[in-house]
C-alpha cells in the first residue's frame, strides 16, 4: 500500500496494533480518518467500521468488547460536541479500569485554516480538557511526528497496569496532510504494556506466614477476573489453603458455585475472621464491611490483618473519588496478580512447605467443612426464595432469573450485562457463574445508557463463534441509549436482550421511599417522577421499529421459559438480534 496522506499512516497504526474494529458517529472534525477507513487502497488493512447513532453508545461498545475478549476497538469521537457525548462513558470505563483507546477531532487549530462558524465552534483550547480528569493520559499533539508518538505513548500506557481509557486529540488540518518524509511508524512491539513484578521475597514470606497462622483466612476478589487465566490458579489456590472468597463481582473472578465462595451469606462465621487478603478490590471498605464491623477509619474492630494486593494506588483521580474511603492496612503491595498466584500456589504444593505440616492441614480441613455448610444453605435458601416468589401476582426479579436460566442453561452462554444492583445480585446468587469470561459485570461508573451498547460490543466479539450472549437490561437504562438497537439491527449483531421492565427508575423509587419514611411523609408518592406508569414505553414496539426481532411481551411467569428459548432458537436459526420484554414487579 501507497501511504499518500497522514490519517492513511493512522489507518496503518490501527492495523499494525491489532485493531479490526472501530466504532463512531460520523463527524467532520476526522473526515480524513473516516475517509482513509473507506479508502479502497486501504482495504486489506482498514478495520472494520460500526457506526453508532450516538458518540456514547461507540464509547459502550467498546467498553463492552474489550471486556468480552481483551481486545481492543478503537472509537472515534467529533470535536468538542462529540467529546462531551462520549464524556460519561468514558467515565463509567475510568471507574472500569477498562482501557480504551479513544481519538477525537479538533481544530483546525491553526485559525488561519478554520472555515467560518463550524470550524471555530468545533476548535477548542486543551480539547483533552473535558475528559482528562478520567482518563490515564491525554494529549492534544500538533504535527505528524508528535502525534505518532502521541499513538505510541497513550497505547502503552492503557494498557499497563492499572489500565484505563485513554484520549488523543488529531488535529482536523494534520489529518489531512500529505504524508511528510520521514514519518513513519514505530516498531509494533513499542506499545508492549510495562510488566508488574510478581509478589516475592519478604512480601510472599510474610503473606506465607500470615496464612499459615491464621484460624480464618478470607480472599476477596474483585477485579482480577478481568484475565480470565486467572480463576482457575485463584481457585487451585483457595482449594490448597482453605481460604474463604468473597467475590466483590465486578468480574467472574471465581466461581459461585464452589464451596469456599461464601459471597451475599452474612455468615457469623466470618465474623472470626483475623485476616483478609484483597485482591485487586477497589472499595476495601465496603468489601469489609460485608461481613465484618468496621471502625470510622475503616479497619476490623476484631483486629484482623489486612494485606492487599494489586495496583489501585498506581491510578487515581484528582477530580473523581472512585479510589473509595483511604483504609490503613497492615500491607499493601503492588504486583502482577497472575504471576503473583503462580509464585503463593508454588508454595502452597510445596510437600516440604510450611501448608504440608499436619497442624495447618487439620485447621483447614475444618474450615472447609465449616464454609461449605454455609455456601450450601445459603444457595438452598436463595433457591426457595425464587421458588416462592413465583406465586407472586407479578413476576418478582429473582423468579424471573431462574427462568431465564432455565430456557438458556444448555447454550454456551455469556452474561453480557445484568442491569442494575438488583438483577445483578440475584444473578450472582442463582446463575451458575463457573466458565471464566461468563460474566462481564457492571458499568463500573453508574451511568445509565451503558447496557445495550456494552452487550453491542461484546456480541460484536463473539460474533460467529456459537456464543450466546444475553443482555438482561434494565429499561430506565435502555431508555438512555435507545439507538444501540439499530447498530444491533444493522450489523445483524446476534444478542438476546431481554428488557426487565419494572416502570421504574427502581432506585430512586427506593431512596424516595426512604427519604419520605425518615420523614413521616405519604411513601405512595415516591413514584412521582420516578416511574413510567402513568406513560408506559412499549420496547416490543421500540425494537421492532428499530428492526430488531421481538417477541410479545410476557406477563406471567409460566411464560418466561418458553418465550426466552423461542428467542434463542430464533438467533440460532438466523443469526439476528432478538428482544424479550419481561413485565415484572
Amino acid at each position: 500500500m501507497s501511504t499518500s496522506y497522514f490519517s492513511d499512516l493512522l489507518v496503518e497504526f490501527l492495523n499494525q496494533q491489532g485493531i479490526d474494529k472501530v466504532a463512531f458517529n460520523p463527524g467532520a472534525s476526522f473526515r480524513g480518518v473516516h475517509d482513509s477507513l473507506v479508502h479502497e487502497d486501504n482495504a486489506e488493512i482498514a478495520p472494520d467500521i460500526v457506526m453508532a447513532c450516538h458518540e456514547e453508545i461507540a464509547v459502550a461498545m467498546a467498553h463492552g468488547y474489550h471486556k468480552a475478549s481483551g481486545r481492543h476497538m478503537g472509537v472515534f469521537v467529533h470535536a468538542n460536541v462529540g467529546l462531551l457525548h462520549a464524556s460519561m462513558a468514558i467515565f463509567n470505563a475510568w471507574c472500569d479500569r477498562v482501557p480504551l483507546f479513544v481519538l477525537g477531532g479538533n481544530g483546525p487549530v491553526d485559525a488561519g485554516k478554520r472555515r467560518p462558524w463550524i470550524d471555530w465552534i468545533h476548535t477548542s483550547q486543551n480539547i483533552e480538557s473535558v475528559v482528562k480528569d478520567y482518563v490515564k493520559w491525554c494529549d492534544q499533539p500538533i504535527g505528524q511526528r508528535a502525534t505518532v508518538e502521541s499513538l505510541y505513548r497513550a497505547f502503552k500506557l492503557m494498557s499497563s497496569p492499572q489500565q484505563a481509557p485513554v484520549f488523543v486529540a488529531l488535529d482536523f488540518d494534520v489529518q489531512e496532510q500529505p504524508l511528510e518524509d520521514g514519518v513513519r511508524l514505530l516498531p509494533a512491539s513499542s506499545t508492549d504494556p510495562t510488566r508488574l513484578p510478581a509478589l516475592g521475597g519478604a512480601d510472599l514470606e510474610h503473606l506465607t506466614e500470615l496464612i499459615r497462622a491464621a484460624q480464618l483466612p478470607v480472599l476477596v476478589v474483585d477485579f482480577s477476573g478481568r484475565d480470565p487465566e486467572t480463576v482457575a490458579p485463584l481457585t487451585a489456590l483457595a482449594d490448597a489453603l482453605g481460604l474463604a472468597v468473597i467475590d466483590r463481582g465486578n468480574r467472574m473472578n471465581f466461581p459461585n458455585t464452589h464451596q469456599l465462595n461464601v459471597s451475599h451469606t452474612s455468615s457469623e462465621l466470618l465474623a472470626g475472621a483475623d485476616l483478609v487478603i484483597a485482591l485487586e478490590v477497589q472499595d476495601l471498605v465496603g468489601a469489609l464491611g460485608s461481613f465484618l464491623t468496621l471502625t470510622d477509619q475503616g479497619l476490623p474492630s476484631n483486629g484482623a490483618e489486612l494485606v492487599t494486593l494489586g495496583f489501585n494506588e498506581l491510578l487515581t483521580s484528582k477530580w473523581a473519588a472512585d479510589y473509595q474511603q483511604f483504609v490503613p492496612v497492615n500491607r499493601a503491595i503492588a504486583a502482577d496478580t497472575a504471576a503473583s498466584l503462580a509464585a503463593l500456589n508454588a508454595v502452597a504444593a510445596d510437600p516440604q512447605g510450611p501448608f504440608a505440616a499436619p497442624e495447618f492441614t487439620e485447621r483447614r480441613e475444618q474450615r472447609v467443612k465449616a464454609l461449605a455448610n454455609v455456601h450450601t444453605e445459603a444457595r438452598a435458601a436463595w433457591a426457595r426464595q425464587a421458588e416462592e416468589a413465583k406465586g407472586n401476582e407479578r413476576i418478582h426479579v429473582s423468579a424471573a432469573v431462574v427462568e431465564i436460566h432455565r430456557a438458556v442453561r444448555d447454550e454456551e452462554w455469556i452474561l453480557t450485562n445484568t442491569g442494575s444492583l438488583t438483577i445483578d445480585g440475584w444473578v450472582k446468587k442463582l446463575w451458575p457463574l463457573e466458565r471464566p469470561g461468563s460474566y462481564l459485570g457492571l458499568n463500573g461508573g453508574g451511568g445509565l445508557g451503558y447496557g445495550l451498547g456494552a452487550s453491542v460490543g461484546a456480541a460484536l466479539a463473539h460474533q460467529g463463534d456459537g456464543t450466546l450472549c444475553v443482555d438482561l437490561q434494565a429499561d430506565g437504562d435502555l431508555l438512555y441509549t435507545p439507538s444501540a438497537l439499530w447498530t444491533l439491527a444493522a450489523y445483524d449483531v446476534p444478542l438476546l436482550t431481554i428488557v426487565m421492565n419494572n416502570r421504574l427508575y427502581l432506585n430512586s423509587t427506593q431512596h424516595a421511599e426512604r427519604i419520605a419514611g425518615n420523614r413521616d411523609r405519604d411513601t405512595a408518592r415516591a413514584t412521582v417522577a420516578t416511574s413510567f406508569y402513568d406513560q408506559p414505553v412499549d420496547f416490543t414496539g421500540l425494537a421492532e421499529s428499530y428492526g430488531v426481532h421481538a417477541l410479545p411481551r410476557v406477563e406471567r411467569i409460566e411464560d418466561v421459559e418458553s418465550t426466552v428459548r423461542a428467542a434463542v432458537a430464533h438467533i440460532k436459526e438466523h443469526g439476528k438480534p432478538v428482544l424479550v420484554e419481561i413485565l415484572m414487579d
